[in-house]
């Protein structure tokens, strides 16, 4: 049975921007390359080479590794344990509605790409501050079509309008290119003068898995953290077996 993530609202202070967590549950076991998980897949096998949503499970940052003050929020702790998604066809791009989505854990679905696993895992603070991590392993050359949409969309909501929250919000995203983090790295900051803080989101592809982080702080700094925290979610990805 396939599995599916819904999206839940975090709850925020009203000068936070809004965030939304994805859930899911369930996963599947393979062996990637020695030296990452395999861009590729064989004939025989869709799933050669791909990490199932237990050993990605592994793969995530525990809450030590965050700033003081962070607990798991289990709602938005999901795995698609030992068994593959079945195989689905990409959606196209809804740009349309794509753009309040980037203020969701789950941003990672504006690509209309389906994982053949993932695993994620949430942490929040006293004040509702929030750092989401995602990993999800692609079959063929799905990863990189990933990353191209991601950046499409990015892109088309450079500046947008937000009225969730019961706020209208003008929203400004600035994208960049990360060089020598994963094979290829995106890295957005979303702010808004309505807003406290601000969101940074990070999307990075290790060969056939796409890591995808949001971090939503009321500091001046964004959550530039993220990037940071998104290596060493990399790291992993590179040594895993």
């Amino acid at each position: 049975m396939k599995l599916r993530r819904a999206l839940m609202a975090v709850a925020a202070t009203a000068t936070l921007p809004f965030a939304l967590t994805a859930c899911a549950s369930g996963d599947t076991g393979g062996k990637p390359a020695a030296s990452g998980p395999s861009a590729g897949s064989t004939a025989g096998d869709p799933n050669a080479g791909l990490l199932s949503g237990t050993r990605l499970k592994s793969l995530l940052l525990p809450v030590g590794v965050l700033p003081k003050g962070y607990r798991a929020d289990p709602q938005g702790t999901r795995d698609t344990g030992k068994v593959f998604e079945a195989a689905s066809s990409s959606k196209a791009v809804d740009l349309a509605s794509a753009c309040p989505k980037l203020e969701a854990s789950a941003w990672i679905e504006t690509s209309g790409v389906p994982s053949a696993s993932f695993a994620q895992a949430d942490f929040v603070n006293a004040a509702q501050e929030e750092f989401n991590e995602e990993v999800d392993s692609f079959r063929g050359t799905d990863a990189k079509k990933v990353m191209k949409r991601l950046e499409q969309v990015l892109t088309h909501c450079a500046h947008f309008k937000d009225n969730s929250g019961g706020t209208a919000a003008a929203v400004t995203i600035k994208t960049t290119k990360v060089p020598k983090v994963g094979d290829e790295t995106l890295k957005a900051v979303l702010s808004a003068p309505e807003w406290e803080g601000g969101t940074t989101l990070v999307a990075t592809r290790v060969g056939n898995v796409v890591i995808t982080t949001f971090y939503s702080v009321q500091s001046s700094d964004m959550g530039a953290a993220g990037l940071g925290l998104t290596e060493k979610i990399v790291a992993r990805v590179r040594h895993a077996k």
